[in-house]
């Protein structure tokens, strides 16, 4: 299970997100994006505000990037997150830390105005096979992020919530939870002490000090 609660959530840098004016790099994805935008006009406005808002998340975190983003149904992005990712392509071999996690984002339509699963918005492309207990084991890789996520949830704040379940900075791990796990046997893994005291991975904030913040 995943927690939503974050000192991000509160940070002066993404309360101002709408307000960021975007370089000509994302400027230039985002007029992409607005242009093959065919959501119906009471989706379009947030719609565009949301993909306005995760390429000045860009600009201000120094470790998200949008490698391709579209509009034409619902938002749909390909991300490229830095953040430690655990893997273990052999059972009995020892855990690799991958150092960047490529993300496939889907933020549809009905996710404005209903209540989706937690595993409906992501999945991971890359590295493979990722080892936690909010990962499913298939080829897909979708990242639980909870039983389900509110109506109207903001796309940045599903890709903080992935970036604390990745790192482990924000997973309960805990195999009898009610909302289940989408990986029994690594959620197991994790709860051994021997495993238990790499927890979290990181400690870094999604945020970096040291990235000027665009005025």
């Amino acid at each position: 299970m995943i927690s939503c609660s974050s000192d991000d959530s509160v940070s002066p840098g993404l309360s101002t997100l709408p307000e960021v004016a975007l370089d000509r790099h994302y400027q230039a994805i985002f007029e992409a994006a607005e242009k093959s935008c065919g959501a119906p006009r009471v989706y379009r406005h947030r719609l565009l505000s949301e993909a306005h808002d995760l390429l000045a998340l860009c600009q201000l975190s120094g470790r998200l990037q949008v490698l391709w983003l579209d509009l034409a149904v619902g938002l749909r992005a390909k991300l490229s997150l830095e953040v430690p990712v655990p893997c273990l392509p052999d059972p009995v071999g020892p855990l690799q830390v991958a150092r960047c996690a490529l993300l496939g984002l889907l933020y549809p339509q009905e996710a404005i105005v209903m209540p989706l699963p937690g595993h409906a918005f992501v999945r991971i492309l890359a590295p493979r096979p990722v080892w936690l207990g909010c990962v499913g084991p298939d080829a897909n890789q979708m990242v639980c992020l909870g039983p389900s996520l509110p109506p109207g949830i903001p796309v940045i704040e599903i890709v903080l919530m992935t970036y604390g379940a990745l790192s482990m900075q924000s997973t309960l791990i805990n195999v009898h939870d009610p909302a289940g796990v989408a990986n029994a046997e690594a959620a197991v893994w994790w709860q051994c002490p021997a495993n238990a005291c790499r927890i979290p991975l990181s400690r870094e904030p999604f945020l970096r000090d040291e990235v000027p913040h665009v005025p």
